[in-house]
């Protein structure tokens, strides 16, 4: 397996990595509000980090005025998250659009009251992350008989938990992962997950090194809150990508096939 020592000194976000992702980062103004106005409309789950990284929660766009340069972000119920917040020098919200990873990067933030309910307020991001790749296509997997990945977390040298969670999608640069919302305490972003237990049908159980990108809460069709983890691969060996790829594509053709029925 390869050296992993130089890969956990990454950035934990894409938007702090210019020279790998820079062209996939925008600057211009209006573009930005553009974008901000989608992701109001859309109504968008948004996770927001705070610049240490040790807490998050969900958050949404309330409001964008161009001409104060303001944006107002939904403030978390919780007055540890909420003073976590207002700590910060920076924040990054992360969010997907029509499957397209979106990071962007704020100031500070301020409390502030937004129709009679606690917000947040901030000035309007300079830059924003819109990763489209097609090794970051990202497919839904199935539902029923889900594929499944262990993750070993190893407490000193003889103490281990075993995480076996289903997959929500996968792509040929990471997958998503869904589990019980208590068990988010157990991971944070950056973190590195070696000799990762991949289930792939009609192959085999491969083992990949995962590193956590995303933490967020997702809601179900009944309501219920689950945990979501985004991970990306970690010198992910060509055979094993290929495993992976050849995958996606019967995927997406099953799927084309199903539809093309209808």
């Amino acid at each position: 397996m390869s050296d992993l020592s130089e890969t956990t000194l990454h950035p934990v976000f894409e938007i702090d990595q210019p020279n790998r992702y820079g062209r996939y980062i925008i600057s211009n103004p209006r573009e930005i509000i553009w974008h901000l106005k989608l992701l109001k409309d859309q109504r968008n789950f948004i996770t927001l980090y705070p610049n240490h990284l040790d807490q998050f929660f969900l958050t949404s766009i309330i409001s964008i005025n161009e001409k104060t340069g303001e944006l107002i972000l939904d403030a978390p119920g919780l007055p540890e998250l909420l003073e976590s917040a207002l700590k910060s020098t920076s924040s990054t919200l992360t969010t997907s659009m029509d499957k397209v990873k979106v990071q962007i990067r704020l100031g500070p933030l301020q409390q502030t009251q937004h129709e009679n309910s606690p917000a947040l307020l901030t000035r309007l991001p300079q830059a924003m992350l819109r990763l489209q790749r097609r090794e970051f296509f990202r497919i839904d997997t199935p539902r029923i008989n889900p594929l499944r990945c262990k993750l070993v977390k190893h407490h000193g040298e003889t103490e281990s938990e075993v995480f076996d969670f289903p997959l929500l999608d996968i792509s040929g640069g990471g997958l998503c992962l869904s589990g019980p919302v208590e068990a988010a305490e157990h991971f944070s972003l950056g973190e590195l997950f070696t000799d990762c237990r991949l289930e792939i049908p009609d192959e085999s159980v491969i083992s990949v090194n995962l590193r956590v990108r995303e933490i967020s809460r997702l809601e179900t069709a009944n309501g219920q809150m689950q945990l979501r983890l985004g991970c990306e691969y970690v010198n992910l060996p060509s055979a094993r990508q290929n495993l992976i790829e050849r995958y996606i594509t019967r995927l997406e053709r099953a799927r084309k096939a199903q539809t093309d029925l209808i």
